[in-house]
């Protein structure tokens, strides 16, 4: 007789939890998700239980009580968000403890790479091409990044989760020293520390490797993807991302991740420099991403992989031979994101049509499992339907507002885990 399979808790993640929720309870695991009522996740039919518990200050306590109070006995706990890796990383014992199944990991190594002024230190010192950084803590740093580092410069949190228990965004790019020095105040009364970082020369363009290090620090698998445009554009979330098969990149995030000595599921993130075409580091995520449906789409089942790991069953396979050229697109966003690089000169319209003739997907999109999407649309219409009432109040229908300055857009604009 077959044993049942242990259940999944999913911490976090926004719509990163969504193909991960269809890839395990599709291979018949029961999926607990911890999140916020807003969540895409709750309305997946492959969602057993989903306990809202906020967001903010206090997250991870209260992940934290639910995991030892009320997460079923041996369940496989799996991070879709930074918060979710920080409770981890700091509470496994407790939650092995519990009987329940964390993810592989070296937990201080994990907490470097939460860390991007540590992250940045430790591939300086294993020769790891990176942009110039500066950690801003004071006015004097201030003064320092603006004439060591420059402008443009972006201005980004040292740990991304706590930044953005305030802020609807990634980060900042600042223009001048005026920029700068209003970033860094919004940043200070929000109490979170940031990096003055350069802005690497080049079009949008990021490249990511994929991998899973056992404890020997051998690849279970290996593959890359290319994020082509995002938005805000310069500094935004990805809105259209392609699978590809890119060595040069796959060979520097391997040593990457083997010189640091990680373990686990990895995601290294690089950008090309065009002044000397070399690879720089942007990040390194110890998770599932945004754009795991496009890995789903192209054949690698990471999140089942990544649970049959956890608990000792058969591993898939995966790695290439992979579904190379396909995209993961966010119709509206990518719209956006294109008339904003066309004003800047950066794009055609032919260009951007002809960028689209490939099988396309999307993140949360599904017609077998469409409440995700629903769930995520409700705000938009919300806010189209408070606008349509304004102008009807009016007794008029005005002229729409032309889209916000970048300057502006980039200080009002969500982003995706």
């Amino acid at each position: 007789m077959n044993r049942p399979k242990a259940p999944a808790v999913l911490l976090g993640g926004d719509e990163t939890a969504v193909p991960v929720a269809r890839s395990l309870g599709r291979a018949g695991i029961e999926v607990h998700a911890l999140g916020r009522r807003s969540d895409p996740v709750r309305r997946s039919r492959y969602c057993s239980q989903f306990a809202d518990l906020g967001g903010g200050e206090g997250i991870q306590e209260r992940w934290l009580d639910w995991l030892v109070r009320s997460a079923p006995e041996g369940a496989v706990v799996l991070p879709c968000s930074d918060e979710g890796l920080e409770l981890v990383a700091r509470n496994r014992a407790a939650l092995v403890e519990r009987g329940l199944v964390p993810i592989e990991a070296d937990d201080a190594k994990l907490l470097d790479m939460l860390d991007k002024e540590r992250t940045h230190a430790l591939a300086i010192e294993h020769g790891i091409p990176v942009p110039r950084t500066m950690a801003v803590r004071d006015r004097d740093d201030l003064t320092r990044a603006a004439e060591e580092i420059g402008f443009p410069c972006a201005l980004k949190p040292l740990q991304a989760h706590k930044f953005r228990r305030h802020f609807t965004l990634k980060g900042f790019v600042a223009d001048d020293r005026a920029d700068l020095e209003r970033f860094f105040e919004m940043s200070e009364l929000a109490g979170v520390e940031m990096l003055a970082t350069e802005m690497v020369r080049g079009p949008d363009q990021y490249h990511s490797s994929y991998t899973y290090l056992d404890e020997r620090g051998e690849p279970l698998f290996t593959f890359t993807k290319q994020k082509l445009r995002q938005y805000p554009i310069t500094f935004g979330a990805g809105v259209y991302h392609i699978m590809d098969w890119n060595e040069e990149v796959s060979d520097l995030g391997m040593r990457f991740c083997r010189s640091l000595g990680l373990r686990g599921l990895l995601n290294v993130e690089f950008k090309r420099d065009s002044r000397d075409g070399g690879l720089r580091l942007i990040e390194c995520n110890h998770r599932f991403t945004a754009s795991t449906a496009l890995h789903l789409a192209a054949g690698l089942d990471v999140p089942l992989f990544t649970y049959n790991r956890l608990v000792g069953a058969p591993l898939p396979l995966l790695g290439r031979p992979y579904r190379e050229g396909i995209a993961l697109w966010y119709p509206l966003d990518d719209f956006r994101a294109f008339r904003s690089y066309r004003r800047g000169g950066e794009m055609t319209t032919f260009g951007y049509l002809r960028s689209l003739m490939r099988r396309q997907h999307f993140s949360i999109a599904s017609v077998t499992d469409p409440g995700p999407l629903a769930l995520a649309l409700r705000p938009r219409f919300a806010g189209l339907w408070r606008r349509v009432k304004r102008r009807l109040g009016r007794g008029s229908v005005e002229t729409p507002p032309a889209e916000p300055e970048q300057a502006e857009v980039r200080e009002t604009v969500g982003t995706r885990s």
